[in-house]
């Protein structure tokens, strides 16, 4: 998919205002005030502290399902459906949020965006842990969700501070903390309702969230390229007076032309660009049958195996051995790839070169829904269900980070407007596709519960093999060019 540059817009557009405009960039390739020059460990501490972070929210993701018999206890409610409300209204509330939150941080930059976001957060779990209703917990999670959608600012802050052959291996550090974050979660808040109840499963992330606040303070520093130029541009106005000045990168535009530039980015991302467009449909099933999985799994093994509310948690470990495998095959093979092929071709590094581990992601993803549905069907022991759900923590890694990776390289200083259009349809299907399961479950059984997700995914790998194929005509063809 090609994108219509700012010096298109620029030159085709306003060539005669443009002609009297100055631009002001680094200085130069070797420029410290350009995130890709910071030092290496200044760089890697970034990407540890917003991993930290990010671990921390997706603990709180689902911190609360083992605890959700507790609560609809405690406010009399016999409907089990409001356990997976519970979980899943938190990603309705990450559908809204990059909408708002990526348009934001590519007009004000990314270090306030997320500095609120924080804070919120930090209000919002509080609140659900003091919450005296169930409605109360409910739309406090749902606010967490809105919130906590800064995340999506994370692929692009690896963006700013790495060289394309470098971002697979922060990329994949990255997506550790993302991913382990709902595998962890069930394990701390099991113990944690069973031993303070429930009410502390979200109090401890707001706690964790109040304290790793100090360390943002010290090292966090703002990454997006066209906010430091803006800055830089802003005070060599004020030292010479010259108001043709204007930074690369950016917009000839009033702040309110900008703003409304910004919010509809990722719309137009979300409904115009092919390559978006198949990237979600496949990654949206494929995170909502994770979410599935992590919505339910809870209340299948007490049910099936009869596990008790803080050893339940140890449940989500073979999905957790899924990711760990899936991110150092990554890390391990991303970056790797795409110079040797750049090499083999003796041409330039090529977005499409992140994309074929997707494609053996997909082949994992249906034949471990088989086998998990089935193996409870027929109560094998319960190991075996669970190492099975490690294929699809395995196939979680490999759609997420080459996707993540593929976008931050296509689309550059808009990557936050991309992932967030991304994020819509996969947030979407994780809020809803988990309301499907309890008649699911209760008409067809978890083997054929379980495979009809399984023939869902089997489909959607021609999504992958579409891209691998015809990516790269797409994004480069002046048909699809999107003027952003």
């Amino acid at each position: 998919m090609a994108v219509a540059s700012k010096k298109d817009i620029v030159t085709n557009a306003e060539s005669e205002k443009a002609g009297s405009e100055k631009i002001v960039d680094f200085d130069g390739p070797d420029d410290k005030t350009n995130p890709i020059n910071w030092r290496p460990w200044h760089k890697w501490l970034t990407v540890v502290l917003i991993s930290l972070m990010t671990l921390i929210v997706n603990l709180a993701t689902v911190m609360c399902a083992p605890a959700a018999p507790q609560i609809l206890a405690e406010f009399k409610i016999t409907s089990g459906l409001y356990s997976t409300i519970l979980v899943s209204i938190w990603e309705l509330g990450e559908v809204a949020g990059p909408l708002i939150i990526a348009p934001l941080a590519e007009l004000y930059g990314k270090l306030p965006v997320y500095d609120i976001a924080k804070m919120l957060f930090i209000v919002f779990s509080v609140g659900a842990g003091g919450s005296r209703s169930l409605t109360g917990i409910i739309v406090c999670r749902f606010l967490n969700g809105v919130a906590v959608a800064s995340g999506t600012l994370n692929p692009g802050i690896v963006g700013d501070l790495f060289l394309q052959e470098q971002r697979g291996r922060a990329m994949s550090v990255m997506s550790l903390a993302v991913l382990l974050g709902p595998t962890l979660g069930p394990i701390i808040g099991g113990y944690l309702s069973q031993a303070y109840g429930w009410r502390w499963a979200f109090w401890f992330t707001a706690f964790i969230t109040a304290v790793l606040e100090v360390a943002f303070v010290v090292i966090f520093r703002e990454t997006y390229k066209v906010t430091i130029l803006r800055r830089k541009v802003a005070h060599a106005r004020k030292k010479t007076g010259d108001g043709s000045l204007r930074p690369k990168e950016d917009l000839a535009l009033s702040r309110g032309l900008l703003l409304g530039r910004a919010l509809v980015r990722p719309l137009k991302i979300m409904c115009l660009s092919p390559i978006v467009i198949l990237l979600a449909l496949y990654t949206a099933i494929v995170y909502g049958v994770q979410y599935l999985i992590m919505t339910t799994i809870t209340e299948t093994f007490e049910d099936a195996y009869g596990f008790k509310e803080g050893p339940v948690g140890h449940s989500f470990l073979g999905l957790g051995i899924g990711i760990g495998i899936g991110v150092f095959d990554c890390g391990a093979t991303l970056d790797w790839y795409l110079k040797r092929k750049a090499a083999k071709t003796n041409g330039p590094m090529k977005p499409e070169h992140r994309l074929p581990l997707q494609v053996i992601g997909g082949c994992l993803i249906p034949i471990s829904l088989f086998i998990y549905g089935w193996k409870i069907e027929y109560r094998v022991h319960w190991i075996v269900p669970i190492l099975s759900t490690s294929l699809i923590g395995f196939g979680l890694i490999a759609t997420t980070i080459p996707t993540a990776t593929y976008l931050v390289d296509s689309f550059g200083v808009y990557a936050a407007s991309s992932l967030a259009a991304l994020s819509v349809w996969k947030y979407l299907s994780g809020a809803l596709l988990p309301l499907a399961e309890p008649p699911l479950y209760a008409r067809l059984g978890f083997g054929w519960g379980n495979s009809i997700l399984g023939f869902l995914a089997l489909a959607l790998i021609s999504a992958p093999l579409l891209l691998l194929r015809y990516s790269e005509r797409l994004r480069t063809s002046s048909k699809f060019k999107i003027n952003l």
